[in-house]
């Protein structure tokens, strides 16, 4: 083990204080401290700092969606000065205040600085401190036993979006965790529709497209706080005259500079799409000839089980295609047709018998089923007047060019989050949204537009040997706690437990239960005090080489070049992989730098936008060079084309028969829903927003930031004033998960009978708790057939609330 600590290599402030017991008691509290303080243990030592000013540059974390790449001035060593970078489009040249703070947060007291072994409890957060050799080793001495005893898929790696690796999940050979349970509730309904089923929802074109429409519907979004580098384009869409309509439970900052904004019952979304569709089906305001010639609207149904009909019977509902195409009632010749063939006329509104049986087109089915979702009803759910619904839906389908946005929060995070996403992109094709030719005409996820949609190139990927491959995991990460998950072994990077799954404290407890955790990590999250072993890896702005990671997004390659040397003891997410590759046998399969895997990258791109970018190329360009053949404004589906079973937009679920929703049907919240008994006794509904400040959980230490934020559950003042509490009072906020404590405060920004929190703060900043204990975690059955999997409802949860 290694010895003593210097202020270069040490201990984090917790582990420091608990790990090192009588020496910090005779050091005293006072020396500690100062040991810690950021202009002495964090701060480089003048005399190993280089002395003199250079520039560096690098991109920032991906997180926020935005992947600003940045200018970064070094002084004597330390990090001085954050600018965007040089790009050759200069709408891309961005960045907000997260980047601008990374000038202190790179250096916070929260960075992990060596490597540390548990020697309490799983959960105390008591380490010592070991060197990287002898945390290597023990992690792969504990894969192989893992192996060995249980199978390698008994090990699973979290990964993270934020992490700069590529090959640790194959080497381990285990489950990899992508279906994270947040981020994909309303890309489960919208995606499928569209495109291949990995998709999360992302818009159908860039946000800078927004300038071009007249009606803007905003559902659930605050982009302004969450994606804080498109307020250009939200506001140059105001002044071109766009009307963008915010429809939203609490007043957030994007309501407030929207042209209006109408509150609505937090959870019903899909009650609100679904009211829509019935307007505009009962008014004739839909597209016909979009509908017959580009979506699967004329495609026949057996309303017997749901099935589409094929040229030829099938067992597999994916065996469709050009060999076995779905058929339509073609009205030039009075019978059925391939949807393909050339010189049809499908039917719309049709039905007829087939053989006995009985058939619909989509289109007929969809006008049936929405008979149960008037307007009245809608606007019971939602809260919305029915005259408000009628004037919106009229702009919508009416005054276009139009765009309907959605967000990763809000609705997004509630059990019937799916049922929301396909409804949306059922209302979305009924007024002919994707694939036009007309500027101004989209829908999807707007904040996941840069990094899905516009000008994402493909890379190459470096190849392993064969047996280097993912095990299929048995369960989504939402339900990895259960038992039959399989899971022995976890490794998490760059992320917290808490951001995953509900119900903290069931979290804990799962936790406690499994034989190995390693945690890598650059800040002491609240996952680092639940590992075994704890890796400090270096920020975006430190490699150990010149060359570092590599992307290709937003219309350009980008490239992390060195900007610090790494810090303290960290290590890049590279060299970790290849120190774990050669000790599970792997140590020639990968590539030897981070500039050759670079090369490899770009030289061996097959991807149009890509080929004949070189490494030189991209240095020069000071890490930034564009793709290829770029549009000025993105735009997927052009010429219609659809990466479905189709080639069209499938808006039927086939798979989603069995669960009652091949068309969108209302689902309420699981928790918070109007007449559910629960609420006698937890009356509010608690939701967890995002901020401009934070991005999930990074950034909760960033002390620039949170400055401006203290942990705090926001109360309407009527709720405030019923429960006897002043903005300032400490409150439990709780129910039979758990609970947890903070400050409260009052503001009319938050709708009655409603409690709002930001997501992912760490429990060391709250009085007490973490406020994932009160969470739902209940798993819809569905999840299991839907895109992502399981969607985490977070915000689907009933509290109450006293003083503490």
């Amino acid at each position: 083990m290694s010895g003593t600590s210097s202020p270069n290599s040490g201990l984090t402030r917790r582990s420091f204080l608990k790990a090192t017991g009588a020496a910090a008691g005779a050091l005293g509290l006072a020396g500690a401290a100062n040991m810690i303080a950021t202009d002495t243990w964090l701060a480089p030592a003048q005399a190993h700092a280089e002395a003199g000013e250079r520039v560096g540059y690098t991109f920032h974390y991906r997180h926020c969606q935005c992947n600003c790449h940045l200018k970064c001035t070094v002084r004597d060593g330390r990090l001085v000065l954050i600018e965007p970078n040089d790009w050759p489009d200069k709408r891309n040249e961005t960045i907000c205040l997260k980047g601008i703070s990374e000038i202190q947060h790179t250096y916070s007291e929260e960075r992990l600085q060596v490597p540390l072994k548990r020697v309490g409890e799983r959960g105390s957060g008591e380490f010592v401190e070991i060197t990287w050799d002898e945390a290597l080793d023990a992690i792969a001495e504990k894969v192989k036993e893992t192996q060995e005893k249980y199978g390698a898929q008994a090990i699973a790696i979290q990964t993270a979006v934020d992490s700069l690796t590529t090959f640790l999940p194959k080497l381990l050979k285990g489950q990899e965790k992508p279906h994270r349970g947040i981020d994909i509730g309303m890309g489960n309904g919208f995606s499928p529709a569209l495109a291949e089923a990995g998709q999360q929802g992302a818009s159908s074109n860039e946000v800078s497209d927004w300038k071009n429409a007249k009606t803007i519907l905003n559902v659930g979004c605050n982009m302004l706080e969450t994606c804080m580098v498109t307020a250009r384009y939200f506001f140059e869409a105001k002044e071109a005259g766009a009307e963008i309509i915010t429809i939203d439970p609490n007043f957030c900052t994007t309501a407030e500079k929207s042209s209006r904004w109408i509150p609505m019952i937090a959870g019903t979304d899909p009650a609100l799409y679904l009211g829509m569709i019935s307007l505009i089906l009962d008014k004739g305001w839909y597209n016909a000839p979009y509908l017959k010639a580009y979506t699967s609207m004329p495609f026949m149904v057996k309303r017997s089980d749901g099935s589409l009909l094929r040229k030829d019977p099938v067992d597999d509902i994916k065996q469709a295609g050009s060999e076995n195409p779905f058929l339509v009632w073609d009205e030039n010749a009075s019978g059925l047709s391939p949807y393909d063939a050339d010189g049809i006329s499908p039917a719309l509104d049709f039905e007829t018998t087939i053989d006995g049986e009985a058939y619909a087109t989509v289109f007929k089915l969809l006008k049936e089923t929405q008979k149960q979702y008037s307007l009245s009803w809608a606007a019971e759910m939602t809260g919305i007047d029915e005259d408000v619904l009628v004037e919106i839906t009229d702009k919508y389908a009416n005054c276009g060019p139009s765009i309907l946005s959605f967000g990763f929060g809000g609705g997004e995070k509630f059990y019937n989050a799916d049922v929301a996403g396909h409804a949306a992109v059922l209302l979305a094709t009924l007024v002919g949204s994707f694939g036009t030719d007309i500027p101004g005409w989209g829908a999807g996820a707007y904040v996941n537009a840069y990094q899905k949609i516009f000008g994402a190139g493909k890379l190459a990927s470096w190849p392993l040997p064969s047996e280097c491959k993912v095990a299929s995991a048995p369960k989504a990460s939402v339900d990895y706690r259960d038992e039959e998950s399989g899971i022995r072994f976890m490794w998490v990077q760059n992320g917290a437990f808490q951001q995953i799954a509900g119900n903290q404290n069931r979290t804990n407890e799962w936790a406690k239960g499994l034989d190995f955790v390693v945690v890598q990590d650059i800040w002491h999250t609240p996952s680092v005090d639940w590992a075994d072993i704890v890796l400090p890896v270096c920020s975006h702005f430190e490699v150990d080489e010149e060359i570092g990671f590599l992307r290709a997004l937003r219309g350009h390659v980008l490239l992390q070049q060195k900007v610090l040397d790494p810090l303290f003891e960290s290590k890049t997410d590279f060299w970790i992989d290849r120190e774990m590759a050669k000790r599970l046998g792997y140590g020639d399969a990968l590539p030897k730098s981070q500039e050759e895997l670079a090369r490899f990258q770009l030289d061996n791109a097959t991807d149009k936008a890509v080929a004949g970018i070189t490494l030189d190329e991209v240095v020069a360009g000071n890490g930034v060079v564009a793709l290829k053949n770029q549009p000025e404004i993105a735009r997927s589906y052009s010429n219609q084309t659809y990466k479905t079973t189709s080639g069209r937009i499938d808006l039927y679920y086939e798979d989603l028969v069995e669960y009652g929703q091949a068309l969108p049907q209302y689902e309420a919240p699981h928790e918070a829903y109007e007449g559910n008994p629960l609420r006698d006794a937890y009356p509010l509904v608690m939701t967890q927003r995002r901020s401009k400040y934070f991005i999930h959980q990074n950034f909760m230490d960033a002390s620039w930031l949170r400055q401006y934020y203290e942990p705090t559950l926001e109360m309407n003042p009527i709720d405030m004033e019923a429960r006897g509490l002043e903005s300032g009072d400490v409150i439990e906020a709780f129910n039979e998960r758990g609970s947890f404590q903070c400050a409260c405060v009052a503001t009319e920004a938050v709708r009655p009978g409603t409690a709002v929190i930001i997501e992912g703060i760490w429990d060391k900043y709250m009085v007490s708790g973490n406020l994932q204990n009160v969470t739902n975690d209940a798993a819809n059955p569905r999840g299991r057939a839907l895109a992502k999997g399981r969607v985490t409802p977070f915000n689907d949860t009933l509290i109450e609330v006293k003083k503490a």
